[in-house]
């Protein structure tokens, strides 16, 4: 019966082997992709905050500079800064209060336009 042998211990390592390099790799992608996702979803919202601002100071009658802070999904913090010269400029710019992936404030957008007194 020298034909039903079986695997020997170093094919079973071996195969042990490739199968845990495969699953850390599984693991990689995975994280990478929880990563990414929460980058993304942090930009959409950041996005979002800075172009209803800078509608709300379109349409202001008195401007200036300010923060405030708004709690969604995350917290985040919008600044913005009104220009002295004609025609003002306006910068709003958000952060994420605490980037769950670097445990600080992260700077997500900064966006300017111009205001002028004439359309």
């Amino acid at each position: 019966m020298p034909g039903n042998r079986g695997f020997t211990l170093i094919e079973a390592l071996i195969t042990a082997s490739i199968v845990a390099c495969g699953l850390v790799a599984v693991a990689v992608i995975f994280s990478f992709a929880i990563r990414a996702n929460v980058s993304n979803r942090q930009m959409a919202v950041g996005t979002s905050l800075a172009y209803d601002k800078m509608e709300e100071l379109r349409w202001a009658t008195a401007l200036a500079d300010g923060t405030d802070q708004v709690t969604l999904d995350d917290t985040y913090l919008r600044t913005w800064q009104i220009g002295s010269s004609q025609p003002r400029s306006i910068t709003v710019t958000v952060y994420a209060v605490s980037n769950p992936l670097t445990r600080r404030q992260t700077e997500l957008i900064e966006v300017t336009t111009l205001l002028s007194p004439v359309f």
